[in-house]
């Protein structure tokens, strides 16, 4: 009997496109709480999803995890911000790039959300994640950028450092990853440069539906600045 059967390639697609490191323009598609389950131990783990639809390429999920300590650590190089600051702050870049003044009314300790006056402190994961669904869903389409930067896995991420901590001890922005006129910083800019100059490798996006080797993506593991440590991911 021949070899060939030409019902073979029935359903066969073509391969998804390539997401390139760098900074997209993307229509912002909103926030919502969700789950992810390990692969590795089973465990179920709350993530904050940023769904975006970036140009030439499509619908982009992102998964920021719950973040698990609020304590910040020493290294060489000064104090790091703690997994809540990193994600704090890239709540605010949300924010700011959607409309600068739901920042400004997000700095005193209530936001008015559908007329009424909601105290924003001490707000447990999902209270936050609702909040920020309400607070963004009127900016669905907004059009920006998102900054995807190499990571040592392989995969092209926003950047999972967004905060800094000053000298003098203050909360700052160490990168600036969705918003409107990005630029790339040095780091960055040589991350791109090595990848770009590397083997062949496995470029791919990170379309966080999948929790397998996505340490520097999440900004929940050690600050840049310790070095190239693994990530404390919990799974």
């Amino acid at each position: 009997m021949g070899m060939f059967d030409l019902t073979a390639t029935a359903g066969v697609k073509e391969a998804g496109k390539a997401l390139s490191a760098g900074i997209h323009n993307a229509k912002f598609n909103g926030v919502k709480f969700n789950t992810i389950t390990s692969q590795n131990n089973g465990n179920t783990y709350n993530t904050m999803q940023l769904s975006l639809d970036i140009e030439n390429y499509g619908e982009f999920n992102h998964n920021f995890f719950e973040p698990t300590s609020n304590e910040r650590t020493e290294s060489q190089f000064g104090q790091n911000p703690s997994q809540v600051e990193h994600f704090m702050v890239a709540v605010r870049e949300i924010l700011d790039a959607l409309n600068p003044e739901i920042g400004k009314s997000i700095d005193t300790d209530t936001v008015e959300v559908k007329g009424k006056h909601v105290n924003i402190k001490n707000l447990n994961f999902n209270q936050l994640i609702k909040l920020l669904e309400i607070l963004t869903e009127p900016y669905i389409g907004t059009e920006l950028q998102v900054k995807l930067i190499p990571q040592s896995n392989g995969f092209n991420a926003i950047p999972g450092f967004p905060a800094r901590v000053t000298k003098t001890g203050v909360l700052g922005i160490a990168t600036r990853f969705i918003g409107h006129d990005l630029v790339l910083n040095q780091s960055e800019q040589k991350k791109i440069d090595a990848a770009n100059n590397a083997r062949p490798t496995n470029m791919k996006q990170v379309e966080t539906g999948s929790v397998e080797g996505l340490a520097e993506a999440l900004g929940i593991e050690d600050s840049p600045e310790s070095g190239d440590s693994e990530s404390d991911l919990p799974f």
